[in-house]
């Protein structure tokens, strides 16, 4: 039987391997930031890196080099332990591997990741941009506004601040949800330099407006893990979107937006930027 532990900075190198299917789920951050709102625990064994979701009593794909082989290991753990089979946010090429092994595969829309080419953000070009260039250019017009990284302790607690007290106040959802962003948030920021993370903040008039915290996995890949802005000035997203990745990510090939959740105005918002990859994710299970 699996043996499963909550995961540690000691265990980073554990994830490596799975850097270059893009979805969010399988990266050692992710692991950092969400461990204790969803309940994850890992096991490695020889075969595989294995991940279970307490909140949806699921597993994600083994991270290993012989998929039918961990697989067979992981039901044979579930048949022992009594444990409910079954994987989510399963990348849609593994997911048809598994299907010609015999598993019921489903395609779960809410949790396909957008991945956009880091130059497409920076020059928004072309008429189906068109309106994010105009909210910047009016963002511009109408006010006075400075960038900052977010290099010190003071900067990003002040950041923390203005999520817990204002921006996530009048967020569409439960308070789970809001307590759940607001631990991951607090475990990046205390986390920073350890997670390899970069970020930046915009000041209207010295008062901070928005700010966002992303991770540079490689040339080819960047995530964006968290983005918050005051609303109340136009344009503010269509502006801290395109600065962080022109000054951060521009020798990055995609960045990762992550899923939209099945909410309709982020998914609205994300497919207004045209994404050019959608990681898509499946449900597997065994009848």
């Amino acid at each position: 039987m699996l043996h499963f532990y909550t995961p540690s900075f000691a265990d980073k190198s554990l994830f490596l391997s799975y850097s270059k299917h893009f979805a969010y789920e399988y990266f050692f951050s992710y692991s950092i930031l969400w461990k204790e709102a969803i309940g994850l625990t890992i096991c490695k064994t020889d075969t595989a890196l294995y991940m279970h979701l307490d909140v949806d009593d699921c597993f994600l794909l083994p991270i290993t080099d012989d998929l039918p082989k961990a697989m067979a290991e992981l039901q044979a753990h579930c048949t022992e332990s009594g444990q409910r089979f079954q994987l989510e946010c399963v990348p849609s090429e593994q997911a048809l591997e598994l299907e010609k092994l015999g598993y019921t595969i489903e395609h779960i829309r809410a949790l396909d990741d957008y991945l956009y080419e880091s130059q497409k953000l920076i020059h928004l070009s072309g008429r189906k941009l068109q309106a994010k260039r105009n909210h910047i250019s009016q963002f511009e017009r109408n006010y006075t506004y400075s960038v900052r990284s977010l290099s010190t302790k003071e900067m990003r607690e002040e950041c923390y601040k203005m999520t817990a007290t204002t921006w996530l106040d009048t967020k569409d959802c439960n308070t789970k949800e809001i307590q759940d962003e607001l631990r991951a948030l607090r475990l990046a920021f205390d986390n920073w330099d350890e997670l390899g993370f970069v970020g930046m903040l915009v000041c209207v008039d010295h008062h901070l407006t928005a700010f966002t915290v992303g991770e540079i996995i490689d040339d080819q890949l960047a995530i964006v893990h968290f983005e918050k802005g005051d609303t109340s000035y136009m344009g503010i997203y269509s502006v801290i979107n395109q600065l962080f990745c022109s000054q951060y990510l521009s020798d990055v090939k995609y960045v990762n937006r992550q899923e939209d959740a099945g909410v309709e105005g982020l998914r609205k918002a994300k497919l207004s930027y045209k994404p050019d990859l959608m990681v898509e994710k499946y449900r597997v299970t065994k009848q």
